[in-house]
């Protein structure tokens, strides 16, 4: 199953949920209802069903009235974590983790992370340890990758090694970009509604049970009684649904992290150890009923249980293992970790041209079926490519990663201009917008952003958001079109500027909202969007032919006889915009064909350039396909795409 494929199956596992969950509210609506009528006519002779007939205003009255609490407790769940993964991470005692944290195991932790990130083709997600946590334990959270928080268990870092850690680092991300954690999200805040009829009737059970009760039960108790019993088998036959569910993306999540790292033995190496420990994957946290499905392993094991169990789990990484001697082998593998664990060595800073050599000999030919297949799907290849990166940034710019404001600074030093005019016409634009400081600081970063090769000016920028998300919602709104204003200084707009500022807005503003990442749309209905995609992309891209380049992949994304002609207009930069706007709503399987037809287009020369790479990574990254690191090589013409 490919990203494409995960991403419409993620789409229909939400639409049978929210079926699901809309009919228990609906029962239990009822059920309430009814409960309402009985206490109401609790000293009536008529029956429930004749005080509904004759009074059928009380029993819509009483039906809306349920109805309103229930989504109303859904709906203040929900926008309550609509700041995205760290939300949940906050409040189950996380501890957000810095780059400039001198703690091994937290340096170690972010090291992975963000090369897992870089690979992927995603911005960072926040990193938090759970401290006070000491079984090996860890969970992703989020609306969209942009959003995203990614939190491990202090005892997951004290046991775990590096390729253990980068399995379940794997998992994690695989739920991120499988749409798993934004289907999460959703269930906490559908299942609140019901939690919440539960936890009402339990406070006027016990108002109730002070009452006077000499004239027999209060109507008080029977409706407090009927609101916890009703309500928790409400949440209960949601949690079922929910354990089916989410097994079955815990599978693909487990076969993704193997597919993402090569390495069957990271990930089976952790799940062997938390079947050593005592406690297994349990948290102490009081919270963790709300969570239990999105945590790498609960350590349930009954008919709600969210993740297949360990046995099953390791048994599919390792087929020798049988299952009745998981505990014999989980108690050997720990054994044999404590006698030998050996201290893992830093590997040492490279400077930014060795690194860039290195990043050189790993890079793989943009054939257009494997470009489109690795979306979503990064390799051990892009990992490499991804750690080589980590190290070839250089240590400033590494090191103003962590501060907004710095972050600030090096995002709008990367746009500066070499004329002097113009230069001071863009700090001007900086001064008028943020303040002369901002502007002072900008200044200053300029030779931190100078010093970046064309080769690593974009992906390192996407090193920034994550920082730069801290900022309030109107700071960020207002650095977008900042951006938008420096790049038009010279009144005319590269590749790079264009995608910097689609970047930006996508990544501090657009992507940050809690809405659906893909649409339903085919691609014949953004015929005139995909005209001017490739128009760009054929003429921006350097290629030799372009209008050959051009038909190419047009051919590929619209067969039929009617072709959008090659046309690049004045304002491109704008009509791009709207355009990828549009292909935003395009169905997911649509979405690999026209990833398909870009990259025809680009390596019709059989060559990938700087331009082209960034302007690919930046549409996939609009249409929430996130790519994978690819960067420009020239491609043998066997593999060149045709």
């Amino acid at each position: 199953m490919n990203f494409y494929e995960r991403q419409s199956a993620a789409r229909r596992s939400s639409r049978w949920l929210l079926l699901a969950f809309a009919t228990a509210v609906l029962l239990v609506v009822a059920v309430l209802s009814w409960a309402v009528l009985l206490a109401l006519g609790f000293d009536d002779p008529r029956s429930v069903a004749q005080l509904a007939r004759d009074e059928p205003g009380l029993a819509v009255s009483a039906a809306l009235f349920w109805l309103l609490v229930i989504m109303g407790a859904s709906t203040w769940r929900s926008l309550s974590l609509r700041d995205g993964g760290g939300v949940v991470a906050q409040g189950l005692g996380g501890t957000r983790v810095d780059r400039t944290t001198g703690d091994p195991d937290l340096r170690r932790l972010r090291n992975v992370v963000e090369e897992m990130a870089i690979a992927s083709g995603v911005p960072v997600p926040e990193i938090y340890v759970l401290d006070r946590e000491n079984a090996i334990n860890a969970f992703a959270a989020g609306h969209s990758p942009a959003n995203a928080a990614i939190a491990v268990t202090r005892g997951a870092l004290m046991r775990l090694d590096r390729e253990e850690l980068q399995g379940v680092i794997a998992h994690e991300f695989s739920h991120i970009l499988n749409g798993d954690t934004r289907l999460n999200l959703r269930l906490i805040g559908w299942l609140f509604g019901l939690l919440a009829v539960a936890l009402l009737g339990r406070m006027l059970v016990r108002v109730s049970s002070g009452a006077d009760r000499r004239r027999g039960a209060p109507p008080l108790l029977v409706i407090g009684a009927a609101l916890y019993v009703v309500g928790s088998l409400g949440r209960g036959l949601g949690r079922l649904i929910q354990a089916a569910v989410s097994r079955q993306r815990e599978r693909l999540a487990d076969a993704s992290a193997v597919q993402f790292t090569r390495n069957p033995g990271g990930l089976k190496g952790a799940l062997l150890k938390i079947a050593a420990l005592p406690v297994a994957g349990r948290l102490a946290t009081a919270r963790v009923d709300e969570v239990a499905h999105m945590l790498f392993v609960p350590g349930l094991a009954t008919l709600f249980a969210t993740h297949p169990s360990l046995a099953e789990r390791v048994v599919s990484l390792d087929p020798s293992i049988r299952p009745e001697r998981l505990e014999a082998v989980a108690a050997a593998h720990q054994r044999a970790w404590e006698r030998s664990r050996p201290p893992e060595p830093a590997p040492p800073p490279g400077e930014v041209g060795d690194v860039a050599r290195r990043l050189e000999a790993l890079l793989v030919p943009a054939v257009a079926t494997a470009v489109a297949d690795s979306v979503g799907s990064p390799d051990s290849i892009q990992i490499g490519q991804a750690e080589a990166l980590r190290l070839a940034l250089p240590a400033a710019f590494t090191a103003a990663t962590e501060s907004p404001e710095r972050s600030r600074a090096l995002l709008l030093a990367t746009l500066q201009s070499h004329v002097p005019a113009e230069a001071s016409a863009q700090r001007a634009a900086i001064a008028a917008a943020l303040g002369d400081d901002v502007a002072a600081a900008a200044d200053a970063a300029g030779e931190i952003a100078g010093a970046l090769p064309r080769l690593l000016r974009l992906p390192a920028v996407c090193e920034l958001f994550p920082a730069l998300r801290r900022l309030p919602r109107t700071e960020r709104a207002r650095l977008a079109g900042l951006i938008q204003r420096l790049a038009a200084v010279d009144h005319e707009i590269d590749v790079y500027e264009f995608c910097l500022q689609r970047l930006t807005y996508n990544s501090l503003v657009d992507q940050l909202e809690a809405r659906e990442g893909h649409g339903a749309s085919p691609l014949a209905t953004s015929f005139a969007a995909i005209g001017i995609l490739f128009s760009v992309l054929a003429s921006r891209g350097e290629s030799v032919d372009p209008a050959t380049a051009f038909a190419a992949g047009v051919a590929h994304a619209l067969p039929g006889p009617r072709r959008p002609p090659l046309q690049v207009p004045q304002d491109w930069p704008r009509r791009l915009w709207t355009a990828l706007s549009r292909l935003e709503r395009l169905h997911p399987q649509a979405k690999r064909t026209l990833v398909e037809a870009l990259v025809i287009t680009i390596s019709h020369d059989q060559q990938l350039t700087v331009a082209e790479a960034e302007l690919l990574r930046t549409v996939c990254a609009v249409l929430r396909c996130p790519l994978p690191l690819l960067l420009p090589r020239v491609l043998p013409p066997e593999l060149a795409a045709r």
